[in-house]
């Protein structure tokens, strides 16, 4: 028997290696249109950033050593360009000498994998603009990277800069890699969040996590041309109406079945691309099989065939179709898109259905979320992670599952994948036996933990409410927040109110049992411990938060809206002289000198700051406390705290999963006047020409005076800042009745009173115009240009479909933390 075997990477060589195991005496040929067979695609963003010195390493195996070892015929340069199904041949061109040649076969193999998605944009071609898929486009990318590196080590050059097109698994690699070398990044992702494969709370904390890692990202918009740059380089135009300048460009936004082949030959494809192939990888052809990401194969856990290019199933593909070219009857009964993927400290990733697959499939389903340590917390090096559960509401089957931290995230995914491949359900979960000791997990294993809480739910013990269900989850209802006094003080939900765990069957004695409670705290626990108290008080209507704030916190990415008011967070690659900084050099501005190092990691919320409170109370004022903590969240709680309690942070830096801070505690207040507030803050909430027209009129005023003017714009008032030319994207039905239905920028706005029909309102305009009042369109430009920042409330842009590119440039977003900041500041304060 005679086996061709088109491409000879991941699912090819695995075909001809299994083959040659299963049947010594055929005669197996390996086809391959690029120079190298059997090497590491996934370990190239590696080699670029130079994690992998050695590039040989990559080269798994060579047409010598597969000769000599399995006695197959592998030949490089060589593209398959036809099949005559009907004859048994496939049509071969020599890619370095243009040689034609006819080879049959008695049983064919497509594993031609995927290629690099080039979409069709001006600029695209530019030499600058690079796609990552085989070792010659890992040689160019280090080429030209590591020339613009050499120039910038010898003076002749500004700092490096690259822009990642595309935030999936490659994407993310590339930009760690390039960090890496000293290169500047960013990222532009068209979606909403980074890391397709992963729910947005998922998603949220790794989007942090990078930029306090030094990369810029770029979401919710994507790149709308490329143009030389008179200097050399790339500029990247983005549909936001942001230009980014770059050395070097890395496109990473998807793959596609290099199906041309099969497609040419008449075989069935399926309704994603891929070739259809059987149970046992075999194609519309009794003589052909398939395999690798050319193939659409059945889901463990969705309806339908799907794409999975990921080189575990690729490799179990190929094993299986071998085994049947071979004569035996082997199986391959689904995919479910196992994947993890590395950023800087953190790792993420998922197995089975994410909640958006189930949602849009209308598929029922029940998610639960849990925050536990990757290992016993008293035991050095450990962090939070967030686990997302989702299970089907009738049986408790486990349908996916999802993860993202510092220690331990693996093997929980990897626990995941095995409940879902056997079908095992949350309560199975709950009863895993899993290893344990300090230094590799808890009694209570975070899969156990995710089991106890889904089995809760389905049993009725524990009613859940979501963070994507605000405002209408708390609508009418009592907000309680059951954390301490010190973490509601540093952040809470708006309209909650404190009533710590330890005093609530004693508060609640008179409040209305009817009235709906909606229970929130940290992560879950001490919630889910009041829930059970008021349910056998009698009251009715209670609902806890489906891991508790830090859930909520990642979801509304209330760190991204807080942070331009955070200090500057130092690259890690930059940070080690801030990190071994000296005393002397701390005891710089009014410093004593006194250090204290406290070691606060692996302690969960509110942990770090009651034992950062409990070690400051006992320094004298200039005295400075180094913290290290493990708990991501810590960036944004620390600052707060202490501004609220008027201690200085010098610095803070990234360390691990967590932060290394300086904070230097502050002496008694003075005893001098409060320093005096100024400018003015608005609240644009009307969507009315009159009453914006007023808004702005006002503003441009205070800017002439020399005051400072923020403008916070939320729900109607967003349409002021709208765009009327706004790039075409992709919407949902009901974000597109809501964009035809609002004025979209401030030149079709109308009056709130006497519009009658847009007669009134054109009728102000031509009075504008005639007493020389500048239009409103003129106003808004001329309080861009005078200083005003206007801020774009995200919740309502989330809310009303807005995205950011269909918002006017300069635009700021941010959310209600960001208004109240202005307000504190200002001396006058305007609801408009």
């Amino acid at each position: 028997m005679k086996i061709v075997v088109v491409g000879g990477v991941a699912a090819g060589a695995s075909v001809a290696a299994r083959a040659r195991r299963l049947d010594e005496h055929a005669q197996i040929v390996v086809l391959e249109r690029g120079h190298h067979v059997s090497f590491a695609n996934c370990g190239l963003p590696y080699h670029v950033g130079e994690v992998i010195t050695d590039r040989d390493r990559l080269l798994l195996q060579t047409p010598q050593s597969l000769r000599e070892s399995l006695d197959i015929d592998v030949r490089i340069a060589q593209e398959v360009v036809s099949i005559d199904r009907e004859a048994r041949t496939v049509s071969v061109r020599d890619v370095d000498t243009g040689r034609e040649y006819v080879e049959a076969y008695d049983a064919l193999a497509l594993c031609p994998g995927a290629q690099a998605v080039r979409p069709p944009l001006p600029g695209i071609d530019l030499p600058e603009v690079m796609v990552l898929r085989r070792i010659g486009d890992m040689d160019r990318i280090k080429s030209r990277l590591d020339a613009a590196l050499a120039e910038h080590a010898a003076g002749t050059r500004g700092p490096v800069r690259a822009v990642v097109v595309g935030a999936g698994y490659i994407g993310l690699q590339m930009a760690e890699n390039l960090h890496h070398r000293g290169v500047e990044v960013a990222v532009v992702e068209a979606s909403d969040q980074i890391l397709p494969p992963v729910d947005h709370e998922i998603a949220v904390p790794v989007e942090n996590h990078l930029r306090a890692r030094g990369v810029a990202l770029h979401l919710s918009t994507a790149v709308a041309a490329f143009r030389a740059a008179a200097g050399g380089g790339v500029q990247v135009e983005l549909t936001s109406a942001t230009t980014l300048d770059a050395d070097l460009v890395v496109l990473a936004v998807g793959v596609r079945p290099a199906t041309d082949l099969a497609v040419a030959a008449g075989l069935e494809v399926g309704p994603h691309g891929g070739v259809v192939v059987d149970e046992h990888m075999r194609t519309s052809d009794p003589a052909i099989w398939a395999a690798g990401d050319v193939v659409e194969t059945p889901h463990t856990v969705l309806p339908g065939s799907w794409l999975a290019p990921l080189a575990g199933p690729a490799n179990r593909q190929a094993r299986v179709a071998a085994e049947n070219i071979c004569g035996r009857s082997t199986v391959y009964r689904s995919t479910q898109g196992t994947s993890v993927v590395k950023v800087f400290d953190m790792v993420a990733g998922g197995t089975g259905a994410t909640e958006r697959q189930l949602r849009d499939l209308g598929l029922p389903y029940r998610a639960v979320h849990v925050h536990p340590s990757g290992h016993a917390g008293y035991y050095p090096g450990t962090a939070m992670m967030h686990l997302k559960l989702l299970v089907d509401p009738s049986d408790g089957r486990v349908l996916g599952g999802q993860a993202s931290g510092f220690d331990g995230v693996d093997k929980r995914l990897d626990v995941l994948a095995m409940a879902v491949r056997g079908g095992l359900t949350a309560y199975d979960l709950e009863e895993a036996e899993l290893a344990y000791a300090p230094p590799f997990g808890s009694a209570k294993d975070p899969v156990n933990m995710a089991g106890f809480v889904a089995a809760n739910t389905l049993r009725g013990d524990l009613t859940l409410w979501y963070a994507q269900d605000v405002p209408a989850a708390v609508d009418g209802a009592r907000l309680v927040d059951v954390r301490t006094p010190e973490e509601f003080a540093i952040w809470h939900l708006p309209g909650a109110e404190n009533v710590p765990l330890a005093t609530v069957r004693e508060a609640c004695a008179d409040w209305d049992r009817a009235q709906p409670v909606r229970l929130y705290c940290a992560v879950g626990f001490r919630s889910y411990l009041a829930h059970r108290a008021l349910v056998q008080r009698g009251f009715t209507d209670v609902a806890t938060l489906s891991g508790g704030s830090t859930t909520y916190r990642a979801w509304h990415d209330v760190e991204a809206e807080g942070a331009q008011a955070q200090p500057a967070v130092v690259a890690y690659a930059e940070a080690h002289d801030v990190l071994a900084a000296t005393r002397e050099r701390l005891a710089v501005q009014d410093g004593t000198g006194t250090v204290v190092d406290l070691d606060c990691t692996g302690l969960a919320c509110p942990g770090p700051i009651m034992r950062l409170a409990a070690t400051v109370a006992d320094l004298e004022p200039g005295d400075d406390v180094v913290v290290h903590v493990s708990d991501p969240g810590f960036a944004q709680d620390a600052p707060a705290w202490a501004d609220a309690q008027g201690h200085r942070l010098v610095a803070m830096v990234p360390e691990g999963p967590g932060y290394r801070a300086t904070i230097r505690k502050g002496g008694a207040p003075a005893a001098t006047a409060a320093p005096a507030r100024t400018g003015t803050s608005f609240v644009v909430f009307s969507g009315d020409l009159d009453k914006v027209l007023a808004a702005f009129i006002i503003a441009n005023g205070a800017l002439a005076m020399g005051q400072p003017v923020s403008m916070f714009f939320t729900f109607w008032g967003l349409n002021a800042l709208r765009r009327p030319d706004a790039p075409a994207r992709e919407r949902s039905p009901m974000d597109r009745v809501l964009a035809t239905m609002m004025p979209a920028g401030p030149d079709r706005l109308t009056l709130s009173q006497m519009h009658m029909a847009g007669a009134g309102t054109a009728m102000i305009k031509k009075v504008m115009k005639d007493h020389a009042v500048p239009s409103l369109p003129e106003l808004v430009d001329a309080a861009v240009a005078g200083g005003a920042q206007l801020t774009a409330c995200t919740m309502t842009m989330d809310l009303l479909g807005i995205a950011t590119s269909d918002l006017r440039e300069g635009v700021d977003l941010g959310g209600v933390a960001t208004f109240l900041a202005a307000a504190e500041r200002s001396g006058t304060t305007l609801f408009v």
